[in-house]
């Protein structure tokens, strides 16, 4: 429990380090007189750069992003440069599931057509025909892939066309939609659909499948065994692995002091397993401080994390 404080302690002296003073704030905080209030202050600027580490938080804090953003990112995303890695064909499989999601009933069209339609999308009795443009984000789409979609609507009896693109639309292309009446989705647009598709997936998974918080990211953890799908495996020194069914390796580990998760580490990544201390860490303590979340806000990241092995 002292580490637990002691963290605690420091972290408000460095959230406040550049106003505070020392001396008084622990002679009040800790309710001790002043000359032992100055030994402490003594020992902690000894041992702790209190002034480099503030700039550092100070740092961090000007790059952290609002709350409402802080939940976007908690959803579990398709990030849209993981799209400029998939070929063009790849894309339009991905953009059949997205529309897919979006209820709607999606044909692809042939692979040896080339009358600027990709993908046919049905919903409520309306044809879209979709062109899909998997470009780099520096290549942008003319006005001529805005003409040929407009044809491919007549060739597929389609109600309205689309074109949709990982990259950007040139100035004339936007004209020309507006004028022939065709939706455009750029990188930006197709971003914040992605990300809206998979909130809706995670806000489902979410209330479906995991507890719900339990008072303290330990407990929840070691609740997650109630799903029937994670099995819990304790190890020697407040170790754990969680592991999943059916899959060989652990896919996340974590560690536990005093009952706080001291921490946690993100086993699978990329689709493959890496080492305890390899992966990416959600939580991790030095002798001195704790870095991370903590509480109901971890435990969501946690399980953002395990809803893509459910």
């Amino acid at each position: 429990m002292e580490y637990v404080k002691f963290s605690g302690l420091l972290k408000e002296i460095l959230d406040d380090y550049s106003s505070i003073d020392l001396i008084k704030f622990l002679e009040q905080r800790l309710k001790i007189p002043m000359y032992k209030a100055k030994e402490l202050a003594d020992r902690i600027e000894h041992n702790f750069n209190l002034k480099t580490a503030h700039k550092i938080r100070e740092k961090y804090k000007e790059f952290s992003v609002s709350e409402e953003t802080r939940k976007k990112d908690d959803a579990i995303k398709f990030n849209i440069y993981s799209l400029d890695s998939l070929s063009g064909k790849e894309f339009e499989y991905f953009l059949k599931w997205l529309f897919e999601e979006m209820e709607y009933i999606v044909e692809l069209t042939m692979i040896t057509a080339d009358s600027g339609v990709d993908l046919i999308a049905t919903k409520n009795k309306e044809r879209v025909a979709v062109q899909a443009k998997r470009y780099g984000r520096n290549t942008k789409v003319s006005n001529a892939v805005i003409l040929k979609t407009h044809g491919g609507r007549d060739v597929y009896a389609c109600d309205k066309s689309m074109v949709i693109t990982t990259s950007f639309f040139t100035r004339h292309a936007i004209e020309d939609a507006e004028k022939l009446n065709i939706e455009l989705w750029d990188r930006d647009t197709l971003s914040a659909k992605i990300d809206e598709i998979n909130e809706k997936i995670f806000d489902f998974r979410q209330k479906a499948q995991f507890p719900a918080y339990q008072n303290s990211l330990l407990k929840s953890l070691l609740n997650l065994e109630q799903t029937g799908i994670f099995v819990v495996e304790r190890k020697k020194n407040g170790r754990y692995d969680i592991h999943r069914h059916g899959i060989r390796y652990p896919i996340l580990s974590f560690q536990a002091r005093l009952n706080t998760v001291t921490r946690c580490v993100f086993r699978i990544v990329n689709n493959k397993p890496v080492g305890e201390y390899e992966g990416p860490a959600l939580i991790r303590s030095d002798r001195h401080y704790r870095y991370g979340p903590d509480g109901e806000q971890a435990y969501r990241q946690i399980t953002n994390y395990l809803s893509q092995f459910l």
